[in-house]
């Protein structure tokens, strides 16, 4: 059995999951997953939401195990809280350098073939220890508000000459890692807990003309106007539903959710996977309203696969990944501008129980169960090739 290290970019128990929270579940199946904790690639503000999360990982890296667990933790898994200072420049690596290593002491004195499953490329160094390394990029990092470009640069350029494999989850985040000089790129897209979404689906009869967005809502990623007009179309015609986070990934979005609160939208909060399959299974549409910037060029959205295996339609701005689905899934409507509200008439129509049934076929092969044996065997594969 090997020993897996997976450097995160988020929390385990971030208010959602993502592709990192998946995969390491996915291979804790077969071998023993060590998931180290963001090391904090966005720069700190002296915001409250930034002190507390601080003033959280502090306790956590302290021993503090008080607070209760928000996602399960995989049987072969452990989570570990490194502290480390949230700067990857001169100064503070030899210090992160240190700290990192000692949070790591098991996995780097292992006998077992150690392996390191990076989402980040800021490593410490932590590549020359393993056997095998495995680079999964779900994002184009360097372009995100906050983030220390310089260090993600430097990481992917000492990182592509130590990778067995990257993976890219996007076409402009393989295309990126080519360029980067990556020998070998996988283009796995991101997937969703189909399953989950699919039993809690609900017939037509009990469906309602309900708009969802579930994920972060932050001026990062949104396009705000198209929201703003989504929630005015649907007035006295349907209800536009939010659930997720306020500005996970830093910054503020409450004066954002009250001007979408006046125009009559309703922040649902943060659901756990199981309720929020409940929601989308009543609900008619499913909203992609992100702004085409340099960032979300790069993103393969899960929710697509959420969205579809809950039985919705999908209404998304012209993100690369999702036009690309949209291509081969005619459930899968892009549309930008006025052209976006102007479409939610025709996808709130009541529609028969086999048109439902038919989306959530669209999806069945976009789960995590079959990409997670995919993930093992490649694993599993690169262990064979390295010894």
């Amino acid at each position: 059995m090997a020993n897996v290290l997976m450097l995160g970019t988020a929390e385990w128990d971030s208010p959602i999951a993502t592709n990192q929270h998946y995969v390491a579940r996915e291979l804790a199946v077969s071998t023993k997953v060590t998931f180290v904790e963001s090391l904090g690639l966005r720069r700190p503000r002296l915001s409250r939401d930034d002190l507390v999360r601080m003033a959280g990982r502090v306790r956590k890296a302290v021993g503090d195990r008080e607070a209760p667990a928000h996602r399960p933790r995989p049987a072969n898994a452990q989570i570990v809280s490194p502290l480390v200072v949230p700067l990857h420049r001169t100064p503070t690596r030899p210090i992160n350098r240190a700290l990192l290593r000692r949070a790591t002491a098991d996995w780097l004195t292992s006998s077992r073939p150690r392996v390191l499953w990076t989402f980040t490329p800021v490593t410490y160094g932590l590549e020359e220890a393993a056997d095998v390394v495995v680079y999964h990029c779900v994002d184009l990092l360097a372009t995100f508000p906050g983030v220390d470009g310089v260090a993600v640069a430097r990481g992917e350029r000492t990182l592509s000459t130590r990778t067995a494999v990257a993976i890219a989850t996007s076409t402009a985040v393989r295309d990126h890692l080519v360029a980067a000089g990556f020998p070998r790129v996988e283009l796995l897209p991101n997937v969703a807990d189909v399953s989950v979404f699919t039993a809690a689906s609900r017939p037509a009869a009990e469906r309602r003309p309900a708009v969802l967005f579930s994920g972060n809502l932050t001026v990062h990623k949104l396009d705000m106007r198209l929201l703003e007009s989504v929630a005015t179309a649907l007035r006295g015609h349907g209800e536009l539903l939010l659930a997720g986070p306020l500005a996970a990934g830093g910054g503020s979005f409450d004066a954002e959710l009250r001007r979408l609160e006046d125009l009559g939208a309703r922040h649902v909060g943060v659901l756990t996977p199981d309720r929020l399959a409940e929601l989308a299974g009543t609900c008619a549409v499913g909203l992609i309203p992100y702004e085409i910037n340099d960032y979300t060029r790069g993103v393969s959205p899960l929710k697509c696969f959420e969205y579809l295996s809950s039985g919705l339609a999908v209404l998304s701005t012209p993100l690369p990944a999702v036009t690309e689905l949209a291509r081969t899934n005619p459930y899968v409507t892009v549309a930008e501008g006025d052209d976006f509200p102007a479409r939610l008439p025709d996808l709130l129509r009541p529609v028969p129980d086999t048109v439902l049934d038919d989306r959530m076929a669209s999806a069945a092969a976009h789960g995590w169960s079959g990409r997670g044996a995919l993930l093992r065997e490649l694993l599993e594969s690169e262990l064979v090739g390295g010894r």
